[in-house]
């Protein structure tokens, strides 16, 4: 997530609920503390989302320009002209998926494509149905070359958004591209499970998970929950309200972000306004995997990914990515 604005944008809500019974993990999922964590990447300006590079290391969304790069022995580096990058997600050839969330920067808000080699940057869609994209979020590539975005909305509203104007669009090899899922609050983040069968999109003004099932054509249907609500939401509730919550009760709401799936089938969960990440197991149930009431190293997550037996965390609060050994 980004500042007020962006929270604003995300939407969520959905009347004031008790938080669910987390489960106790099991030995599939880690219980994490924030001591597990070290620092990857520091003083990043605006980081909030991340991809893992094949090969080793992750790309990460920045102000300062297109992606930044960050390679274990090589550092870090910065590529391409900014662009108000919000979620990425890398292709089966190796190249970036960049999503503008441009309406909080009073620009257009496209899906944008880069090739990390050469910088080489072109638009991959930037109108549906005749209206201009100002707020694409999310990408998730599959790997028959269908590419999917969510698409948070139309205008600036706020974290618990009761306006369902949110949608999900796709991307075919052939240049086509069309909406595949409508009427969602808050449209944020998005990930195909790993046999890519379904694609999850985090509902963020419901503080829930929402999956469909993808058709050989590549369009969506037979959308479902997955697990729980996922703490307290609240219609309408901006983001300035919610950093005003005593710290025990932000730390239990359910606005979600980013969601990435490890090699068990388990489904994490970003909750930045709690400073926590949790997890939806295979048979749905919702485990806490890390809490950071105070921020120390979960500041904030917005995004995440799995790269060489390691949780990689965008921790925007604090401007880093960290990360956790998880084997």
């Amino acid at each position: 997530m980004r500042t007020d604005r962006r929270a604003m944008l995300l939407g969520l809500g959905a009347g004031l609920l008790s938080p669910p019974l987390l489960a106790r993990p099991r030995a599939a999922l880690p219980r994490l503390i924030p001591t597990d964590f070290r620092i990857v990447v520091d003083r990043i300006d605006s980081p909030e989302g991340i991809a893992a590079l094949p090969g080793g290391g992750v790309a990460f969304s920045t102000n300062g320009a297109a992606i930044g790069l960050w390679r274990p022995g090589a550092g870090t580096s910065l590529l391409g002209q900014p662009g108000g990058t919000g979620g990425i997600a890398v292709d089966r050839q190796g190249r970036a998926l960049l999503a503008s969330v441009g309406l909080l920067h009073n620009q257009p808000g496209p899906l944008r494509r880069i090739d990390l080699t050469t910088g080489a940057s072109e638009v991959l869609v930037a109108e549906l149905e005749g209206r201009e994209l100002v707020a694409s979020n999310c990408p998730a590539a599959a790997r028959d070359g269908v590419v999917y975005c969510s698409h948070s909305g139309w205008t600036i509203g706020n974290i618990g958004t009761t306006k369902a104007e949110g949608f999900i669009y796709a991307c075919w090899p052939d240049g086509r591209a069309a909406v595949v899922a409508r009427g969602l609050r808050g449209a944020n983040g998005l990930c195909l499970s790993p046999d890519e069968r379904r694609l999850y999109c985090a509902l963020t003004a419901e503080g829930r998970v929402m999956s469909w099932r993808r058709r050989k054509d590549g369009t969506l249907d037979q959308p479902r929950y997955e697990g729980p609500v996922l703490g307290m939401v609240k219609d309408d509730q901006l983001g300035s309200e919610i950093r005003a919550l005593p710290q025990a009760e932000r730390g239990r709401t359910g606005y979600c972000d980013g969601l990435a799936f490890d090699a068990r089938g388990n489904l994490w969960v970003t909750l930045p306004f709690a400073n926590r990440i949790v997890a939806i197991t295979p048979t749905g149930r919702l485990v806490e995997v890390v809490s950071d009431p105070a921020g120390t190293m979960i500041d904030m997550p917005t995004n995440l990914a799995f790269s060489g037996g390691e949780v990689l965390v965008v921790a925007r609060g604090s401007s880093r990515i960290v990360a956790a050994r998880l084997v």
